[in-house]
């Protein structure tokens, strides 16, 4: 007897871990995944349209790629889609706003390393950019024609400003840069070229006479002031 009701002790305490690993294997398998790249993440917690661009990083990560036209636009650093997800926001996409004229003012979070090509280019009432300070890469005509823009800062991570980027961005007064990564490799032609005449350009002491070669190679007026 003793052995009967050992016996079925051993069945029922299988039976029980049996239960118990099957339990932990549906709640495995019905435990939300991030969306695939290149996928469209709808939210609700954040106005713009969003791109998954990575899923292998510990957060998955998206792009921003632009919203409905508004004077007003700051870009969040993380969103969450319906299956309560967050994605970090770490890049504004290609074309993003490119010919946006109601835009005005736009806040770039702390997350974002990269301004895409054409992100806003001919956004011709663009007067004011907060670039976060994550950013490292400003592509190809990021900046372009954007004729009421009047001050920009380049944050300590950038490494590379495309060809174009800031072309005739006919009002841009005050440029200040904190980047010492800047050389003829990275900055592309006519990147500076079109500002204001009397541009003023804050850089780094250590840079200075290197700046002032490269800047006025790629566009920056005689009449400019680059200073420490």
């Amino acid at each position: 007897n003793t052995e009967n009701n050992n016996n079925s002790n051993n069945k029922n305490n299988n039976n029980s871990n049996n239960t118990e690993n099957n339990t932990n294997n549906e709640q495995q398998e019905k435990e939300p995944q991030p969306e695939k790249v290149g996928t469209i993440v709808k939210t609700e917690d954040a106005k713009g349209i969003f791109k998954v661009t990575d899923t292998d990083s510990k957060m998955p990560e998206v792009s921003y790629k632009g919203t409905k036209k508004q004077a007003t636009v700051s870009i969040p650093e993380t969103i969450t889609d319906a299956n309560n997800i967050v994605y970090k926001v770490t890049s504004i996409a290609k074309n993003a706003f490119k010919g946006d004229t109601k835009v005005k003012t736009v806040v770039i979070s702390n997350t974002i390393k990269t301004i895409g090509a054409n992100a806003f280019k001919n956004c011709k009432n663009l007067k004011t950019v907060a670039v976060g300070n994550k950013v490292a890469v400003i592509e190809n005509e990021a900046f372009y024609n954007c004729k009421k823009l009047k001050k920009i800062v380049i944050p300590k991570k950038v490494v590379k400003i495309g060809k174009r980027a800031f072309y005739n961005c006919k009002n841009l007064k005050t440029i200040t840069i904190h980047t010492t990564k800047l050389t003829s490799k990275n900055v592309g032609k006519n990147a500076l070229k079109g500002l204001h005449k009397n541009v003023v350009i804050k850089v780094p002491k250590s840079k200075l006479k290197a700046y002032k070669k490269l800047f006025k190679s790629r566009g920056v007026s005689a009449k400019s002031v680059i200073s420490k």
